[in-house]
């Protein structure tokens, strides 16, 4: 899609149109309270006939929060700083927008917290799909930013339908409901989570929001495409954070300590073998990628690439996704509060003294923090320390590997004086090279053959069979024993 976006739109519209999808993702970090994701909670432990009226009261609340944020955003646009005020010319299409795609939300957990994964993952694919089709579509047939607008409405609105079919024709029980007494225990839960997550989240926009309300658009423009190496640390994490959360959940409800370490040090090895390669490649080719995609127009933003790299690879064993699994959003909301404060006041030095590479750092700073710390408190109520969490023998090598293929791929394009499909195709060529020889010559591919083959032969990562209805431990929740739970 952005291969058609930049060369049909000027760098001020598409900095526009990459302005509206901050604002909009803002409005799902503050307005949705954690309330999809908290299904993940309630869905599992959920009694018969529950969970119609918990997915029921998720909808309502979602309709009046978009609705609520869709109105605040028309009164506060116009009074916004720098470029933000520009979007004023878009309204209300930026509102309407922003308002079903808070509703839509829902439709990111639903499915997977149900224990339908693949479902949901048909269902995001074909969303892309038509997303991609529709956008790149629009531009071409327009070049206009605000057709690209009522497109986005229209393809929000397609998402809610979805979720709602899902709800009514495809979930373990279908239909909708509500419940004053069980949509309140859902905010009591979700609330510090969400004020968690908000600073989380928020946090990694700081250095987005500081350049946003200090540069004009076609800057704004710069760091929007280097944000978008994040992209890919969460199109790894995400499907595989919310396929093991319900596992891991019934296992810490169960008591069963042990199993969830070893699940939780598999999703580690997993993601280590994944993450470091590919943030490897990304800092070794980040010039020809942004040049070929982007045009050497944007070519400003390969080494902002680069820093956001490496703090997805400080980040790999990120436990913030774990902290709801604990229990633990008290916890969650202050780490949150002191990194997202931490975020701001270095974006805004680094801005100063660095210009947009300094925002950058800052965000990174923040997020480095709130991870690691995470992990610290998630070792800590598995019993365990996180040294013993991580598969720390496997993880060194591995990142000695992705140096090394970054260090040759750079020397072997030195002297390179060709098109960039090629310098391209060279450097991926030397890093990957060497990341397949490092790996037999390190005997890591011996770790990554055994998970595979775990994970084929066992329930899904290891997750240890059920016993015997007998002698299973009761892990359903109903209204009763819930009104009874501290949930904060």
């Amino acid at each position: 899609m952005p291969v058609v976006l930049v060369r049909h739109l000027t760098t001020q519209e598409f900095g526009e149109y990459r302005l509206v999808w901050l604002v909009a993702e803002t409005g799902l970090i503050l307005f949705p309270l954690f309330l999809p994701q908290s299904l993940f909670y309630f869905l599992p432990r959920a009694a018969p006939g529950t969970r119609p009226k918990l997915v029921g009261n998720t909808f309502a609340n979602l309709f009046a929060l978009g609705a609520l944020a869709a109105l605040l955003s028309l009164g506060l646009m116009p009074v916004s700083p720098g470029s933000i005020a520009a979007l004023e010319r878009h309204s209300p299409l930026v509102q309407i927008f922003i308002g079903t795609w808070i509703l839509a939300s829902i439709l990111d957990a639903l499915p997977t917290a149900d224990e339908k994964a693949e479902w949901g993952a048909c269902a995001t694919i074909a969303l892309a799909i038509i997303r991609t089709a529709a956008l790149a579509g629009a531009a071409v047939a327009s070049g206009d930013v605000r057709w690209l607008l009522v497109v986005m409405c229209g393809l929000a609105m397609l998402k809610v339908g979805i979720a709602v079919f899902y709800a009514l024709l495809v979930a373990h029980e279908r239909g909708l409901g509500f419940d004053g007494e069980l949509a309140r225990m859902q905010l009591m839960y979700s609330l510090p989570f969400a004020i968690a997550n908000g600073f989380f989240a928020l946090r990694a926009q700081a250095g987005q929001w500081v350049v946003a309300a200090n540069f004009p658009s076609s800057a704004f423009a710069l760091i929007s495409i280097a944000s978008m190496v994040n992209l890919l640390g969460s199109l790894t994490r995400q499907p595989l954070c919310n396929a093991l959360l319900p596992n891991i959940s019934s296992m810490v409800g169960e008591g069963n300590l042990a199993g969830a370490r070893k699940l939780i040090s598999k999703a580690y090895l997993l993601l280590v073998c994944m993450l470091l390669p590919a943030f490897g490649w990304l800092i070794a080719t980040a010039d020809e990628l942004v040049e070929l995609i982007y045009t050497r127009e944007y070519l400003g933003a390969a080494p902002l690439m680069r820093i956001y790299s490496v703090g997805q690879i400080a980040t790999v064993f990120g436990s913030g996704w774990l902290l709801s699994a604990f229990g633990l959003g008290r916890l969650a909301a202050t780490i949150g509060a002191i990194s997202l404060l931490l975020s701001v006041a270095l974006s805004i030095l680094g801005l100063h003294f660095f210009g947009l590479a300094g925002a950058v750092a800052g965000t990174v700073a923040g997020l480095v923090l709130w991870e690691w710390w995470g992990l610290i408190k998630v070792a800590k109520a598995l019993e365990t320390s996180f040294a013993k969490l991580i598969p720390m023998e496997q993880t060194g090598k591995i990142a000695l590997v992705a140096a090394v293929g970054v260090l040759v791929a750079q020397v072997v394009s030195s002297e390179l004086d060709t098109s960039v499909f090629l310098r391209l195709v060279a450097k991926s060529s030397a890093f990957m090279t060497t990341m397949l020889l490092g790996f037999v010559l390190t005997k890591v591919h011996h770790s990554v053959i055994s998970l595979v083959r775990g994970a084929s032969e066992e329930a899904p990562l290891g997750r240890p069979e059920k016993p015997d209805a007998a002698h299973e431990p009761s892990r359903v929740v109903d209204p009763d024993r819930l009104r009874q739970a501290d949930l904060s």
